[in-house]
């Protein structure tokens, strides 16, 4: 591409983030590092069916249009007649100058961050280890065979890498460390992986940070699962419910149990003493039995004690069946 084709671009790629970011109250920071650029057309056809679109320019572009769309545009301004029409100054923008660094791209939503997020990073590619990168994980060679010939074993034995030949071919007898994470990767360290035939990394987009509404959310606030944070919250109101119930107070989340107790109750002493009211007959409970019937006594003959004469009457023990 020329430099003439280049600029010619400028102006619509102005204009068109201008209007992004007047449309849009959430602007996702994506990094793009060790991307490629099939990656990316592939995740920018996925996000543009959840209405969210992937914008990748030059940073510096970036910051100018931002630059002016926090301020007033003024009439001398060269889009003037164009840009009007996107309203008054947007001044919680300014917060987002700060995130434009490094290899990044912009995704312009309305759809909340942590919806898209695993949309956004699932999306990877495994990628040789090239001279000068930065291993983002430790890479292990396991023992096992090789399929290399006895001929290459010079070149092992140089990393020393334990090694063995069987069945005529080199075999690492061994677990062996190539790479741990955040080491830059070597000349030498790149052959051998490549010898193996290993793609020890995996890369792909990841959410750096996102603007929302004028606020900016950390790499670690968009890492927040939202099902875990509804599960720690509900677990805490059944805790204070309990010791409110414990403690005889009444608040919001002690109240439904006190009136559900309540209601218990009432309905035990409606169903036992036959009053059926209206909420009894709406919760289905059983309807009301009959008094518990005695059990049966076993009928034997009365044995008949010989009359006797009348004696004065005296106070006798009962047993405390009066009582």
């Amino acid at each position: 591409m020329g430099k003439k084709e280049t600029k010619d671009k400028k102006p619509a790629q102005f204009k068109k983030i201008y209007e992004l970011l007047s449309k849009y109250q959430q602007v996702i920071i994506v990094g793009l590092a060790n991307v490629g650029s099939k990656q990316v057309q592939d995740i920018r056809r996925i996000l543009a069916k959840r209405n969210a679109l992937l914008v990748i320019g030059k940073n510096t572009l970036f910051k100018k249009v931002l630059a002016t769309r926090v301020q007033d545009l003024p009439e001398t301004h060269e889009y003037y007649d164009e840009l009007k029409k996107f309203g008054a100054a947007i001044k919680e923008l300014d917060v987002l100058k700060n995130q434009v660094a490094g290899k990044i791209g912009f995704i312009f939503t309305d759809t909340p961050v942590f919806d898209l997020k695993s949309v956004i990073e699932e999306n990877k590619v495994e990628t040789p280890a090239r001279v000068g990168a930065i291993a983002p994980i430790d890479v292990v060679i396991p023992p096992g065979p090789t399929g290399m010939d006895p001929a290459s074993i010079q070149f092992f034995h140089a990393l020393q890498i334990p090694t063995k030949i069987e069945k005529g071919q080199i075999q690492i007898t061994k677990d062996f460390v190539v790479l741990k994470t955040g080491q830059k990767v070597g000349q030498s360290q790149a052959v051998l992986l490549q010898k193996l035939g290993k793609k020890p990394f995996l890369y792909g987009m990841e959410v750096l940070a996102c603007y929302d509404n004028g606020s900016i959310l950390n790499k670690q606030q968009v890492s927040v699962n939202l099902n875990d944070i509804l599960a720690k919250f509900q677990k805490n109101v059944t805790n204070i419910s309990a010791i409110s119930l414990a403690n005889g107070w009444v608040n919001e989340s002690s109240a439904p149990y006190v009136l559900a107790n309540a209601f218990k109750d009432l309905a035990a002493i409606g169903l036992q003493s036959g009053f059926i009211f209206d909420q009894i007959k709406q919760s289905n409970a059983p309807a009301p039995t009959s008094a518990p019937i005695a059990a049966k006594v076993e009928d034997k003959p009365v044995q008949q004690a010989p009359a006797k004469a009348e004696e004065p009457e005296e106070d006798v023990d009962m047993g405390g069946l009066f009582d």
